[in-house]
């Protein structure tokens, strides 16, 4: 039996990539999903972003729009979403389309045999900054919090939406992803793979490298770490 499933697409300034993310899933979503709502969670955006999703919001009744008031970053995004969510399983992906979505097809079953399904990026990066970024960010945290996975940062997590009380989620930029996958092992949560071709922007470009996010990302990854030492497994639900 098909499951029911909440989407969560963060977006700012995404005017050019909105309509065709929430199109795509609108087209596979029927096949993979018993029931389904795509909740889009917009930031603030400066461009017709906002304009954009409360319109599709309008075509289609599976469709919800919630504007974020303060802009805190993509993981306060990702949380007020999944805070929204009212389907049994929650999956998650970027406003940019970073993969063909008919491909979610081979991940929704693994669902059967885990608890929590992530993706990884199978081909090239569009340029040499962003794979050397991603391979040293990749083997920091894995060094650090031994996550054991292919690719932590990769914009597709999929789980089963009653883990969420287990997990204590309080990043607001970058670090969510990781942070998100650290809190499935601290708690025992089994975590299946699945690889996805990668698809290079369409439209816009990602910041995720710049000093600044870095920076913030590094500093977040500090207060996790100070955080675990001073607790248990099981510990509080933060959305």
């Amino acid at each position: 039996m098909l499951p029911a499933i909440s989407v969560v697409v963060p977006m700012y300034n995404e005017e050019e990539n909105a309509e065709n993310a929430v199109r795509s899933l609108m087209s596979v979503m029927p096949s993979i999903a018993s029931d389904y709502e795509i909740l889009i969670i917009e930031s603030g955006s400066t461009d017709r972003t906002a304009e954009i999703a409360d319109l599709l919001a309008r075509e289609h009744h599976a469709v919800r729009v919630i504007h974020q008031i303060n802009r805190e970053g993509l993981g306060s995004a990702i949380r007020l979403g999944f805070a929204n969510a009212s389907k049994e399983i929650i999956l998650y992906i970027d406003g940019d389309e970073p993969f063909e979505i008919a491909s979610l097809s081979g991940a929704v079953p693994l669902l059967d045999d885990y608890d929590a399904v992530i993706g990884f990026r199978v081909g090239k990066r569009e340029n040499f900054k962003r794979a050397l970024f991603s391979w040293v960010y990749n083997t920091l945290v894995q060094l650090v919090f031994r996550l054991n996975v292919h690719d932590v940062n990769f914009s597709m997590k999929m789980f089963h939406r009653e883990i969420l009380k287990k997990l204590d989620l309080r990043a607001n930029g970058v670090f969510y992803d990781a942070e998100l996958v650290a809190e499935f092992r601290r708690n025992g949560v089994s975590i299946g793979q699945a690889g996805f071709e990668y698809t290079p922007r369409k439209a816009g470009h990602s910041t995720l490298d710049r000093p600044s996010i870095v920076i913030n990302t590094l500093y977040e990854m500090a207060r996790y770490i100070l955080r675990r030492k001073r607790r248990r497994p099981g510990g509080h639900r933060m959305v």
